[in-house]
């Protein structure tokens, strides 16, 4: 029940990121396009998992390729778009290329990419995304990026928080599932449930993030 839930809840997020397409440009629309695309992959990503879960076809194949690659470096390239030094940008793509060349060693050495979830390969990815995030965030405080926006109506900010969210959550599950399976089994239901809410509400946000200027314009207009 919960995972038809699920997939309606990136479906709306999905349609959501849509709405306010045209009024943006440049920085803001590569964002947006590109916080659309991991919402695309996502749904394209969980009905497809779900019709193989169904059927009863192992999917690690399709998570490894949707989830730890392409959302990931889908995710690192748009916290690069939101990066203010343009040396470090260059560091943020040396890095993305060196787990990508570890991912190989990982595929052909330890976690097959067709059998397993590659944990130690989603695991340096993970750890990027969080510091970018963690980074951009200081960022904000610092007033180093953004400095004339107000933080409720910008969208990075919602979506920033909404990753760093999910990502904790990733970790904390999946490496104990990693280390420590039998517990992960015992409560299979319980924590893939709470792990599918938020990843749902990373979703949402991210459709909704983009609403938000025109959601708070319209507020204000209607006060008035």
């Amino acid at each position: 029940m919960f995972g038809s839930f699920y997939l309606f809840v990136i479906a709306v997020g999905f349609l959501f990121s849509l709405f306010p397409l045209r009024k943006r440009k440049g920085l803001e629309s590569t964002a947006q396009n590109t916080i659309i695309g991991v919402l695309f992959l996502a749904l394209l990503m969980e009905l497809a998992g779900a019709y193989s879960a169904a059927k009863g076809i192992n999917n690690s194949l399709l998570y490894n390729l949707g989830w730890v690659y392409a959302e990931s470096l889908m995710l690192i390239f748009y916290l690069c778009l939101l990066e203010v030094n343009q040396k470090f940008k260059r560091k943020i793509v040396w890095i993305s290329l060196g787990i990508v060349c570890w991912g190989l060693v990982n595929t052909l050495l330890f976690q097959p990419i067709d059998t397993v979830f590659q944990y130690f390969t989603f695991l340096p990815f993970a750890f990027l995304i969080v510091f970018l995030v963690l980074r951009f965030l200081i960022q904000l405080i610092q007033m180093k990026t953004y400095a004339d926006r107000d933080l409720i109506r910008l969208p990075h900010f919602w979506i920033s928080w909404a990753i760093l969210l999910f990502y904790m959550e990733a970790i904390l599950l999946f490496g104990t599932y990693q280390f420590h399976p039998v517990f992960v089994l015992e409560h299979v239901h319980l924590l893939f449930t709470i792990n599918q809410f938020v990843a749902g509400l990373m979703y949402l946000v991210f459709g909704m993030a983009f609403m938000l200027p025109w959601l708070y314009r319209k507020s204000f207009a209607y006060i008035e």
